[in-house]
């Protein structure tokens, strides 16, 4: 307990003497960690409690990780674009959407336009993040801020296990509507870290491309850059299949 306060003594003193917007994005990721962590234990008794089988219960995360893999690009030049704290705030407000359909579900058909949500909010919202930590933090920090915002969150989400137990426990156990009303308490969460956000953030200094003033042109940016850098072919290879495996468990 000792080492866990020392860690996060020196991250929090790494984030005070961090710029404005780095903190802002330092607190959301604790602040999601701890709320994504409050339900992640029980989804999947959720899900099958509302009639799913071991084969659609695997097709929700399929469902998710084709999304992420379909709009991962789109995403990445529609921020570049459009503006990183429109697209962040709307990416923020998505989680909240996301378990406000989980509480009220019914059927676990529902849970499939979660997935979808939950895939397009998680990509927004790492690219925001990534624009975001560029935009404040010096290039000698850059690596340590990124794993600053993990501690952060992996700090915040050991409390999380412990109070969803008990809600659950006082609320009917380890059935739909005992695990229930953990989706509300998290919608709420996600409704104050949205509200804390667009309060809080400033526009970052990265500000919009030429591109969003001539028009749609995805597909030739995308032409374009995998031409004049042609080692994104093999990073995009590596990701692939390094991704595959992770995606399994």
């Amino acid at each position: 307990m000792h080492t866990i306060s020392e860690i996060a003594g020196a991250a929090s003193r790494f984030v005070r003497r961090q710029k404005h917007n780095y903190r802002v994005g330092a607190g959301r990721a604790a602040a999601s960690s701890f709320l994504s962590s409050l339900t992640s234990p029980y989804n999947a008794i959720y899900a099958v409690g509302l009639g799913a089988d071991a084969v659609q219960l695997g097709s929700l995360s399929s469902v998710g990780s084709a999304v992420s893999a379909l709009i991962s690009a789109p995403v990445g030049w529609l921020v570049d674009r459009y503006g990183i704290k429109r697209s962040y705030l709307l990416a923020l407000a998505s989680p909240a959407a996301g378990s406000l359909l989980y509480a009220l579900a019914h059927d676990w058909r529902i849970l499939v336009a979660t997935a979808i949500l939950a895939a397009i909010s998680a990509r927004v919202i790492s690219t925001g993040c990534s624009v975001i930590c560029a935009d404040s933090v010096q290039n000698k920090d850059r690596v340590t801020a990124q794993n600053v915002c993990g501690t952060l969150g992996a700090i915040a989400s050991m409390a999380s296990p412990l109070i969803a137990a008990y809600l659950v426990s006082v609320s009917g156990g380890m059935t739909v509507e005992g695990i229930r009303p953990l989706y509300y308490v998290q919608a709420v969460g996600y409704g104050l870290v949205f509200a804390f956000v667009a309060t809080q953030l400033r526009k970052p200094k990265v500000g919009q491309t030429a591109g969003a003033r001539a028009g749609f042109t995805f597909l030739t940016d995308f032409r374009t850059l995998f031409k004049e850098r042609r080692d994104l072919w093999r990073w995009v290879a590596l990701v692939s299949l390094t991704g595959v495996p992770m995606a399994m468990f």
